[in-house]
């Protein structure tokens, strides 16, 4: 790469610090992102910006991870996941990807030139193989929304081999909800007998779905359970802390023990339409009888600032 070009990337990506939201003045992770681009999705931004957000992302999450309500949504999950750059001198420009991806969908015979070049266009420029970087390119028919989604291709930007990933004209052999039911045949069938691990592998396979099928799980319809980062409450930390304040509210004569309710069921929620967000993440334990099937129902907070109290449900009263 050119001194030239070098002292122009570093100018780019000093200049979008200069200009980044005030941390100070938001209260919470969403809140900075919402404001960082003026509520725009991370993929609408330009490749500069995502460098640079993704870049202070660790940071972000270090000093906020000490607030309350400290909370990570799928959307930044997203970004984790990958790794972003700038392309360097070897690699295929922004324009030229584009052109490519022009070429290869015409061959399709779908649309015209002319209708390809007035759809929305977003661009990622992913490192996550530093020897092989490549964009990922979505096209839409106006608004950057899944409904809108007309392709969705992967360009290696050294080679300039094209992958389509996604066709909207193309019937897919498998839904993702046929996809994801088929990935859980290697497991139990019922929840209560699946390891909380078990459950983590299967939240990982409907955020990768999620990816891949934007729309899919869009009105947060699945329990999406997780593993809990370094910083976060163990299984080990956050169970001992649920029999502690079942043995102090619950326990005594013909009340909670440890010998009469054993644990029957555990996950680490990272979202649930019965779980308030402002809570996650949360470990959810059931301890139960196994001769009369009663059974305590606990969530426990599980952020960088927990273990806490969330909620204790009792069988035989349904408002715990």
């Amino acid at each position: 790469m050119t001194l030239r070009k070098t002292l122009a990337l570093l100018t780019t990506v000093i200049c979008i610090f200069l200009f980044l939201p005030a941390r100070a003045q938001q209260d919470t992770l969403v809140a900075y992102y919402d404001a960082y681009n003026g509520g725009t999705p991370f993929r609408t931004w330009t490749i500069e910006k995502q460098y640079a957000f993704a870049a202070e992302l660790p940071a972000l999450i270090e000093e906020y991870s000490q607030k309350p309500g400290f909370y990570i949504p799928p959307s930044l999950e997203e970004v984790l996941s990958h790794s972003y750059g700038l392309p360097a001198e070897e690699d295929l420009t922004q324009q030229q990807a584009q052109e490519a991806a022009i070429a290869s969908l015409l061959a399709l015979g779908q649309e015209t030139e002319e209708e390809l070049r007035a759809a929305t266009w977003t661009f990622s420029f992913l490192t996550d193989d530093p020897n092989a970087p490549l964009w990922s390119i979505s096209v839409y028919n106006g608004v950057s929304t899944a409904r809108n989604r007309l392709y969705h291709l992967s360009l290696l930007s050294r080679s300039g081999e094209i992958t389509l990933e996604y066709d909207h004209l193309a019937s897919p052999e498998q839904t993702p909800e046929e996809i994801l039911m088929v990935f859980k045949r290697q497991f139990p069938e019922e929840s209560f007998d699946q390891t909380y691990q078990e459950k983590a592998m299967i939240g990982d396979k409907i955020l990768e779905l999620m990816e891949l099928y934007p729309g899919f799980n869009a009105d947060k319809s699945y329990t999406i359970c997780g593993l809990p980062k370094e910083n976060e409450v163990s299984y080990e930390e956050g169970l001992a802390f649920a029999k502690e304040v079942l043995a102090r509210d619950y326990g005594g004569d013909g009340g909670w023990s440890e010998e009469a309710y054993p644990l029957w069921y555990a996950e680490f929620v990272l979202s649930s339409p019965a779980v308030p967000e402002a809570v996650i993440p949360v470990w959810n334990f059931v301890l139960r009888n196994p001769q009369s099937r009663e059974f305590f129902q606990i969530y426990v907070h599980a952020g960088p600032d927990g273990p806490e109290l969330v909620k204790v449900y009792l069988s035989w009263n349904s408002n715990g």
